[in-house]
């Protein structure tokens, strides 16, 4: 007897199921995972390096995909509180006192195809903590900063700005191909930044292919230099918003023709060397 092939279902909040195609699960995803470098920036947190991002573009963003907030999606505060934090010490090893943090969890909904869907998450905000200074401070904004926060990860559950949470913005040539996508949106004149781009890109890939073929003088070092390059190619041809084959068949091609000028320079080294002498 054959199995029964059936195709996935979802089931939604009213306790139904619609039947999905595999396809279609990653369609909010990849419409809203990619980052503008306005929407970003770079901040010290404990002396730890960070990409923050603007809650102000995610917003724009779900509201862009779902509708409205309060009509295509919103969200519900289930539970709020004051943490006990860290211990305060005196000099003498004595306590003073905790630090507080506010902490909500916090449910968003929206509306997808037709259908109603919700994920929760929590937020967290220091509300009376000592400063490095030694001082005491109460975050009179902590209840707002905290849903703040909570929108932000619920939304990074569904895509939204997925990139900056897989860390790809601590990669170059990732950020300089966002950069780019940014300065092509926000330009007077499109077409003639986007040519400056598909440009800086055709230089690019001729000087690479000229390394490959004419500059390295062994095959391992060709090809471990080749593959780096392989690797960088789609975010240079993103940056142009040109397809990368092309490219890729040139840095191959550059990086075979390299190798094999290295072995025929080999050959070419054994042979005995002709001695004209001249009466």
């Amino acid at each position: 007897m054959k199995p029964i092939s059936e195709k996935p279902r979802l089931r939604v909040p009213s306790g139904r199921y619609r039947v999905v195609d595999s396809a279609d699960h990653l369609e909010l995803w990849r419409g809203v995972e990619k980052t503008p470098t306005t929407a970003i920036r770079e901040a010290n947190v404990d002396g730890q390096q960070i990409t923050t991002l603007d809650a102000m573009h995610v917003i724009e963003q779900a509201t862009r995909m779902f509708g409205p907030m309060g009509i295509g999606w919103g969200y519900r505060v289930e539970e709020e509180r004051f943490d006990q934090g860290a211990p305060v010490l005196d000099a003498k090893g004595q306590l003073i006192a905790n630090e507080q943090t506010h902490t909500i969890r916090l449910a968003l909904w929206y509306r997808w195809h037709g259908e109603r869907g919700e994920v929760t998450q929590f937020g967290h905000t220091r509300y009376v903590y000592r400063t490095n200074k030694g001082a005491w401070k109460t975050d009179g904004e902590a209840p707002k900063k905290s849903i703040t926060d909570a929108i932000k990860k619920c939304l990074s559950l569904l895509g939204f700005s997925a990139d900056v949470y897989y860390g790809r913005f601590d990669n170059k040539d990732y950020t300089e191909t966002q950069q780019a996508a940014t300065r092509i949106a926000v330009a007077e004149d499109q077409n003639a930044e986007l040519e400056k781009y598909r440009a800086e890109y055709a230089d690019w890939l001729k000087r690479e292919c000229d390394t490959l073929r004419d500059k390295i003088p062994h095959p391992k070092s060709i090809e471990l230099a080749a593959t780096g390059i392989l690797n960088r190619l789609p975010d240079k041809a993103s940056m142009a918003r040109v397809e990368p084959d092309k490219g890729r068949g040139m840095i191959i091609k550059a990086r075979d023709e390299g190798i094999a000028r290295v072995f025929a320079e080999k050959e070419q080294s054994k042979q005995p060397q002709e001695v004209t002498q001249n009466d």
